[in-house]
């Protein structure tokens, strides 16, 4: 099955490839599409657009917003935003601080294991970026300077919950996520609710307005693609597929994909 690819990250946040080789390689791998959604951040949108106009190739500009209700994590999926306006918004510009404020504990407590490192080395693992830092940076960082010999390693021993140098991050309420992305004039979808665990809380969030779940997702086996497909269905809202694509050799570009009809769906929920 052909179509788009509506979930993908770039290093814009915690992904490998630049927003402009993720456009190339969607269209080499023959998607009809994709569209860029990295983690509380569209810093990467500019790039893979100008790549995407020079190879008139399909693209829509994303983005991913971590939230949470209760005990959950809940990820709202915002597609067609005007980057700038979704940028600039204080919420996000808050959150963009908060990830290097985590950061810079995260790294003060590596140091009180016996670790050496500062933010510096964090921000090096981003490319120098350091758009939208995240645990997957500082992990990369201890690897690059020898303290763990892979990242899962270093994610399982020192920086997953409950780990010494775990920090909880800032999360919006996802009613507040979803109002976000409709002010930078964008539709929201919930993202991979099978790994979330916080089916009680769609119905508000269809209340809220999102225009689309993700039904197809690299972790959501058949039984859950059924499950949130008749919900999809009964509320007439786009049945969406998307790789939640990071880094060659896990959950591989392209793997879930977003049909041409369910996006047409998704946009009739775009004010």
């Amino acid at each position: 099955m052909t179509g788009f690819d509506t979930h993908v990250h770039s290093t814009a946040s915690d992904g490998q490839c630049s927003p402009a080789r993720l456009v190339e390689k969607a269209k080499d791998l023959g998607l009809l599409g994709i569209a860029l959604t990295d983690h509380d951040t569209m810093a990467g949108v500019e790039e893979a657009q100008k790549r995407a106009d020079e190879l008139d190739y399909p693209f829509i500009a994303g983005v991913e917003l971590s939230a949470q209700h209760g005990d959950h994590e809940v990820h709202i999926l915002g597609y067609w935003l005007d980057h700038r306006q979704l940028d600039s918004h204080p919420r996000l510009i808050e959150m963009r601080d908060s990830r290097l404020v985590r950061c810079e504990e995260m790294v003060r407590r590596l140091n009180r294991l016996g670790f050496k490192m500062n933010v510096s080395d964090v921000v090096g693992a981003a490319d120098g970026k350091g758009h939208s830092l995240g645990r997957p940076h500082v992990a990369k960082a201890m690897v690059e300077k020898g303290y763990a010999e892979s990242i899962k390693e270093a994610f399982v021993k020192w920086l997953s919950y409950g780990a010494p140098a775990y920090v909880p991050r800032m999360k919006l309420d996802p009613l507040e996520a979803i109002e976000i992305i409709r002010s930078a004039g964008g539709v929201a979808a919930l993202a991979h609710p099978g790994v979330g665990g916080a089916d009680y809380v769609i119905p508000r969030l269809i209340s809220a307005g999102i225009g689309g779940i993700e039904v197809y997702h690299s972790e959501h086996n058949r039984m859950a693609e059924r499950k949130y497909l008749q919900i999809a269905r009964a509320y007439r809202l786009a049945a969406l597929g998307g790789s939640d694509f990071h880094a060659p050799g896990f959950r591989e570009l392209g793997c879930r994909v977003t049909t041409v009809g369910q996006l047409a769906i998704l946009a009739e929920h775009k004010e």
